[in-house]
């Protein structure tokens, strides 16, 4: 790892010989410049190697380049987002404090300067830098239970999951379904189980999609449990189904919830009999085969109600033991990991060999990923293919990601202006809905909203709406949608 440096950038050659004096036994590396536009430049090469940079408020104009040490500390910060900076000025003016708050430097250094606070300034920023490098250098602490699960985390939620696996894997009698949402690792976590069980050196590790089978209970008979020759048309020959294929192993039914009636009381009754009946055949045979579902979190509530969606039989014969997946907003501290781990896979695939600033992965940790642990994977390859650098930093992410970033920063530092802009995209989306309620009908639209047809095309023309096409109108519903989707989980977070 490259020692960290420091940058002085003062045209006070007393001031420069004074920082000299307080760095000559410190064990720190530091270049030094008099001129803002020489610092700049130098910078530019390497700018990932320092970690702190001293800059003078009173810089003296270089060739018109920068007015003042302010400017020059926003084009550092434009290069690094994650160079700590440090203005040392004499002026304590209100109107020099609004500039360095334009550069977002809190840490200011006033003249004289004494060695006490410009030690205390580097170890503060060497500090921060180190404990946000141990989380982008994270490989993971809990190694067993990677190299026995194949999932990556740290966090709390991510051992307890793996704690389940390998404790339901022990009881390969029992059938397990999985509650996640989509793109947290069910398949994964399914094969962990059976990788960890003693039906992996006797079986087969066999999955499908039921939202394949399309609710057709005919298509999903013959898929899991096979089918005779002449069945049916294009029946040409004898097929063994799933359930056959995994005898004395396991078979992964995902998303389960999307089988229809039809489909769930076939299912059903071969769960309870532990016997299969090939279509078009008269004789049953028993499997011996664990089964593994999934299903999105809700799926009792589609059991509810006189004619539910889903059996309350077969959900009760599927859940011996239940396996629980946290969506990865609610375990944010497995994203170092995953990043690093995706990062890695890249590497090998492409041959290039990127990081993440600790900037950017804060901005990662603070989105609400709704495609979660998938979506992060999408995003650090498509970043390893766009990003022509070495650093991928905040402002290489893509937009809903910055957005996300964006509307919490606005919230922690009480930002009217952008706080506004989300009050009118709330407002933007009850007119958008109640439009698309009631075809378009503007009329019926104000009724529903309760106000007058004319204040409705007033507002609608304020913010965009009134002039575009039911389609146009469609489109910005779901943007909008998308983006105040992250404040949801903000709001939750903060409360």
């Amino acid at each position: 790892m490259k020692k960290q440096k420091i940058l002085v950038v003062d045209d006070d050659k007393y001031v420069i010989q004074a920082y000299k004096e307080i760095f000559s036994d410190e064990n720190f590396t530091v270049d030094y410049f008099m001129y803002g536009v020489e610092a700049y430049r130098h910078f530019q090469t390497h700018p990932s190697d320092y970690v702190i940079a001293f800059v003078d408020y009173n810089l003296q104009k270089d060739n018109g380049t920068f007015s003042d040490g302010s400017e020059l500390a926003k084009k550092l910060r434009e290069i690094n987002e994650d160079l700590e900076i440090v203005i040392a000025s004499a002026d304590g003016s209100d109107e020099a404090y609004k500039k360095w708050i334009q550069v977002d430097s809190a840490k200011i250094l006033y003249k004289p300067i004494s060695k006490e606070k410009v030690i205390a300034n580097i170890n503060s920023a060497m500090d921060k830098q180190s404990q946000e490098l141990s989380e982008l250098s994270l490989g993971v602490v809990h190694k067993n239970y990677v190299s026995m699960t194949g999932m990556i985390g740290i966090s709390t939620e991510y051992q307890n999951t793996a704690k389940d696996i390998l404790r339901f894997a022990e009881h390969d009698t029992s059938d397990v379904l999985i509650l996640a949402e989509t793109g947290t690792g069910k398949e994964l976590a399914a094969k962990a189980i059976h990788n960890n069980s003693k039906r992996a050196k006797s079986g087969q590790f066999v999955a499908i999609n039921c939202s394949a089978f399309k609710g057709d209970s005919n298509l999903m008979e013959s898929e899991l449990f096979g089918h005779e020759k002449g069945a049916f048309t294009g029946a040409i020959a004898q097929k063994a189904g799933l359930f056959e294929v995994a005898h004395r192993g396991t078979i992964f039914l995902d998303e389960v919830h999307h089988l229809g009636k039809d489909a769930q009381a076939k299912l059903l009754r071969v769960l309870q009999e532990k016997k299969i009946k090939r279509v078009g055949g008269t004789k049953e045979f028993a499997v011996d085969v664990r089964v593994i579902c999934a299903a999105k979190p809700k799926i009792w509530d589609m059991c509810q109600g006189d004619n539910p969606d889903f059996l309350p039989d077969l959900y009760f014969r599927i859940t011996p033991l239940v396996l629980d997946i946290a969506p990865l907003r609610e375990r944010t501290e497995d994203i170092p990991s995953l990043v690093k781990h995706f990062s890695n896979m890249m590497k090998e695939k492409c041959g290039k060999e990127k990081c993440f600033s600790p900037t950017a992965l804060r901005a990662l940790k603070s989105y609400h990923w709704p495609g979660n642990i998938r979506e992060l994977e999408n995003t650090v390859e498509r970043l390893f293919v766009m990003i022509d650098c070495g650093v991928i930093r905040k402002k290489n992410l893509p937009d809903e990601i910055l957005q996300a970033t964006s509307i919490k920063d606005a919230i922690a530092n009480l930002d009217l202006e952008t706080l506004e802009k989300l009050q009118q995209e709330q407002l933007k989306k009850l007119i958008l809905v109640a439009l698309k309620k009631h075809n378009h009908n503007i009329k019926q639209a104000a009724i529903d909203l309760n106000v007058k047809r004319t204040t409705l095309n007033s507002r609608m023309k304020t913010l965009g709406i009134f002039d575009s096409t039911p389609e146009e109108r469609n489109g910005m519903l779901k943007i909008i949608i998308n983006n105040l989707s992250s404040f949801k989980f903000l709001r939750e977070e903060i409360v």
